[in-house]
């Protein structure tokens, strides 16, 4: 196995290729937005995108600017340590029409997007024997010495989906966003809080703490992590006619889409057929129930953990 100081130089000129790849897929976008031919669009505007488009001063009257904005988009929008979820990406759904010139920049982004995850990944693995904040920090430096002090991982390391081969049709339909609600003691809380904050540096975490130590006797017993997917997902289904003789049906999932799907244009610059659905997800009755028994407010943010109410 390579030493993790060799595993560390190959990080930082990964990076800056994926910076330029994205910057590549952004401007392709951005001459699609300023072309006299229409190119078809269809990206929904739930509330999470609507937040998105915000964040990145894109209206949704320019898609393909806005998408471009997206994709480019690999640093953190806010100031770190100041509560943000690292687990939160920026999300809007929908399709985007394309020509095939655009799809192989997107193709050999999401190849560099590969190499960086990975490059990470074998750094970290080579340094397992350290505890998870050192490696974090360790990763952290690597970042800030490549001058992407901000650089936000999940969002570097998910890819674009596309449609390689243009379908016939394309079908849409939301995901309900998976819950789940376990008990959790008090030690383990504990445990998790010194393992995010090791050395106390961090206020937040340290306040979190000093409420676990000062929580009730009778109350020990109501923690509850709530485990949630962010926010509901679309689900899009890519549906094709290989064998049009035999009138068969070849259906493939493109997979769970938070960023727009590029798929191949025809000559018109238009879609293939697709189904439109509503902009929210529905809401579902039976999760709302569950939820009635715990407080409203987390009581240790940094873990989604709650107070059980008492009845």
């Amino acid at each position: 196995m390579k030493h993790y100081r060799e595993l560390a130089q190959v990080i930082p000129p990964l990076l800056d290729k994926l910076h330029s790849g994205t910057a590549k897929l952004r401007e392709s976008l951005e001459q699609l937005q300023a072309a006299g031919k229409p190119w078809q669009h269809y990206l929904l505007q739930p509330e999470f995108a609507r937040n998105a488009s915000l964040a990145l001063d894109k209206g949704f009257d320019q898609p393909f600017s806005l998408t471009g904005a997206l994709y480019a988009q690999l640093d953190y929008l806010e100031p770190m340590g100041s509560g943000g979820d690292a687990r939160v990406t920026l999300q809007i759904p929908g399709l985007l029409a394309v020509p095939r010139k655009t799809l192989s920049l997107a193709q050999q982004l999401n190849q560099q997007k590969k190499a960086f995850y990975t490059a990470i990944s074998s750094f970290r693995a080579a340094l397992e024997e350290r505890p998870v904040a050192e490696r974090d920090r360790s990763v952290r430096e690597i970042l800030t010495t490549s001058g992407h002090p901000r650089a936000h991982l999940r969002q570097c390391y998910r890819l674009i989906l596309l449609c390689t081969q243009r379908p016939d049709a394309i079908a849409l339909s939301w995901i309900k966003a998976r819950k789940s609600i376990r008990k959790v003691t008090v030690s383990w809380c504990e445990k998790k809080l010194v393992q995010l904050d090791p050395i106390g540096s961090d206020p937040g975490i340290q306040y979190q703490r000093h409420l676990l130590a000062g929580l009730h006797k009778s109350q020990q017993g109501d923690l509850r992590q709530v485990q949630v997917q962010s926010r509901p997902n679309l689900q899009v289904a890519e549906i094709f006619y290989r064998h049009k003789e035999a009138q068969e049906e070849e259906y493939h999932q493109v997979g769970y889409s938070s960023m727009p799907v590029l798929v191949e244009a025809n000559s018109a610059g238009q879609l293939p057929n697709f189904t439109r659905i509503d902009h929210q997800p529905s809401p579902s009755r039976r999760r709302q129930r569950r939820d009635l028994g715990l407080a409203t407010e987390a009581f240790l943010p940094a873990l989604r953990v709650f107070l059980k109410e008492q009845r």
